[in-house]
């Protein structure tokens, strides 16, 4: 897992310089659907926030939740190719469009696309499929904005990457405040796919229970279920990521205040300012995050690579 987020950027790349961007008319589309679980529909989330003036709707379901007609896009993705969920929604939705594709390494959801003659891109075999998040998520961005990966940062990011494999870095030091503790992850509301790949990647290659809420909107409940008298400080630290709206911030710092007895530890995750303030950014604080579940598996002394309950479900439901 380690070389896979070290080499994070060399994903971006390589998925960037092998995609036809060229391939794709999409002046009958006016709305995109993309399908997918886990590690497979992360990317379609941050897509989502991404391009605000898309409407773009991730499902992550057996059927469709919403309307799929002749004009709508629909991305089939499954890192596998055989995740029941996506194969099935493969099957209900596949028929109601022309404009489709689909994004894996293989399996049933190839053999499909093929027979049906429907737009593919294969992604390299060999990594778990969170680990992959570089590869779809390159092709996708690169689908609706031609431009948008080309003037990326590269040598910044190996370099943070190559600082942040090293347990001198500040990123293990973050891991070492909070490995112990049920982070709570905050994120403003266009950033909330961040916050969900933070949660989801703590579960994971952490194995700790986590979970992501956005700011303003928890300032109108979840801070008064903080009052209960049974709460331990100790079980819980706040990760505030890359807040910038200046009431946001407010809000956050009285929020910390209003919780300093509550959580054993708060931090706020940023971007740097000499970071390129472009899709440089983003990538920036998707390889941090990993790189703290990362050492957070580290020092949990856990198999990081293991996925234990969802094998053992999956042979169960099969």
């Amino acid at each position: 897992m380690k070389e896979h987020i070290a080499n994070f950027y060399k994903h971006i790349q390589d998925s960037y310089k092998d995609f036809d961007r060229e391939n794709f008319d999409l002046g009958a589309v006016n709305k995109i659907v993309i399908a997918g679980m886990g590690g497979s529909a992360i990317a379609g989330l941050i897509l989502k926030d991404l391009f605000p003036e898309l409407e773009i709707v991730v499902e992550r379901n057996y059927f469709p939740n919403t309307p799929i007609d002749e004009s709508t896009f629909v991305i089939f993705c499954s890192y596998s190719g055989n995740t029941e969920e996506t194969l099935s929604y493969y099957d209900y939705a596949s028929r109601l469009t022309d404009h489709s594709m689909v994004i894996t390494t293989g399996g049933k959801l190839l053999k499909k696309a093929k027979s049906d003659k429907l737009k593919f891109q294969l992604l390299p075999k060999g990594y778990p499929p969170r680990s992959a998040l570089g590869f779809s998520l390159a092709i996708l961005i690169s689908i609706f904005d031609k431009e948008g990966i080309s003037n990326i940062d590269f040598e910044c990011l190996k370099n943070f990457a190559d600082e942040s494999s090293s347990k001198k870095s500040e990123v293990y030091k973050q891991a070492k405040k909070i490995h112990k503790t049920i982070p709570i992850i905050v994120t403003e509301e266009d950033l909330s796919s961040i916050g969900f790949r933070l949660k989801s990647q703590l579960n994971e290659n952490s194995k700790m229970l986590s979970y992501n809420i956005t700011i303003p909107e928890m300032n109108h409940n979840e801070i008064v279920g903080w009052e209960n008298i049974n709460i331990d400080k100790k079980h819980f630290s706040m990760i505030w990521i890359h807040i910038g709206w200046p009431k946001n911030i407010e809000r956050m710092n009285i929020t910390n205040e209003i919780l300093s007895t509550k959580v054993s530890y708060a931090a706020h995750l940023t971007v740097p300012d000499n970071v390129p303030k472009n899709l440089t950014s983003l990538f920036f604080l998707i390889n941090y995050i990993d790189w703290l579940s990362y050492w957070c598996g580290e020092l949990n002394n856990v198999d990081i690579n293991s996925v234990k309950s969802i094998d053992l479900l999956k042979k169960k439901i099969s």
